[in-house]
């Protein structure tokens, strides 16, 4: 292993060198969990020290939590993006969290068969345990952020008239979040990236049949009143 100084990579400067050990460190994070990365791990793969990721971060439970807070503002920001605007269908807001979930899929299952995992949130989640309060807070805080994007969504679709007045916008809110806080889940269980997209159609056809404002009576309930 090449050993460099400890401030410097390649004479980035030192900012560059945060984001680098940041960029390792959540793909490994992501495929690997909390226990399973070291700091040996990280150094390793960018041919630097140990004692330079600690120069940098200090003991790993805050490396962790600096990638956490950095992966809750872009994916978090993303998502409000898609959920919040009030140009889009319904349909398009679904259609453009699918292209979302499609890029971090093949960004760590290139080949779609590696079956590894593609969300920080849901591998660090899986060893709760392990995190300090300030990450498991965090974690939960961005769960309430999707959903209530996904409601406003789903609001916007009823003002614009997509949906009916009567529409429960929060519960679908909830409904349509968890497509995205379980994606990954859903594509181990249903085989692949492709059963995730067709799990969005199924639930975006189901709301439209409910409370589509082209359907006057409802097909089914999602909820009892």
């Amino acid at each position: 292993m090449s050993i460099l100084p400890v401030t410097t990579l390649s004479n980035e400067p030192r900012v560059q060198m945060r984001d680098e050990i940041k960029r390792v460190a959540a793909r490994l994070l992501t495929l690997r969990g909390y226990r399973g990365v070291s700091y040996g791990d990280v150094a390793s793969e960018l041919e630097i020290t140990t004692t330079n990721i600690h120069y940098h971060f200090g003991p790993k439970a805050r490396l962790v939590a600096a990638v956490l807070a950095d992966y809750i503002e872009r994916v978090g920001g993303r998502y409000r993006a898609i959920w919040t605007s009030p140009a889009t269908t319904l349909a398009q807001k679904v259609n453009d969290t699918v292209a979302f979930n499609r890029e971090a899929f093949v960004r760590l299952n290139p080949t779609g068969t590696e079956g590894n995992s593609w969300s920080l949130i849901t591998r660090l989640s899986a060893e709760g345990e392990a995190l300090d309060d300030v990450m498991r807070e965090r974690i939960v805080a961005f769960r309430r952020d999707i959903q209530a994007s996904a409601a406003v969504g789903i609001e916007t679709a009823v003002r614009n008239g997509e949906l009916r007045p009567e529409t429960p916008s929060q519960e679908i809110g909830r409904l349509v979040a968890s497509c995205f806080l379980y994606a990954v889940h859903i594509t181990r269980d249903s085989g692949g990236f492709r059963g995730l997209s067709q799990h969005y159609a199924v639930q975006l056809d189901l709301i439209e049949r409910s409370w589509g404002a082209a359907h006057p009576k409802a097909v089914r309930k999602l909820i009892d009143k």
